[in-house]
């Protein structure tokens, strides 16, 4: 059984916003794309979760590689640049 889960955070300047409960990490960068015309949001990133370990998604996330991912002590991730 697949217990990865995905994440979408998309981000602007001073904010980022997470979305999770993607299925695939195809689904979550749909979600980030979709999001991408919103008026401040500068890129997504697409995590993948699996219990409490973590990984960026490079291929399916929209960065510009100076972007840092975090993740705080209460699960929320935070696209810093």
């Amino acid at each position: 059984m697949n217990t990865n889960h995905f994440t979408c955070a998309y981000f602007g300047s001073d904010w980022t916003i997470t979305a999770r409960g993607f299925g695939s990490a195809k689904q979550a960068e749909k979600h980030g794309l979709y999001m991408m015309p919103t008026a401040g949001v500068f890129g997504f990133a697409v995590i993948q979760e699996d219990g409490i370990d973590w990984e960026l998604n490079t291929f399916h996330s929209m960065l510009s590689g100076k972007e840092t991912v975090t993740q705080d002590d209460f699960g929320s991730y935070e696209v810093t640049f």
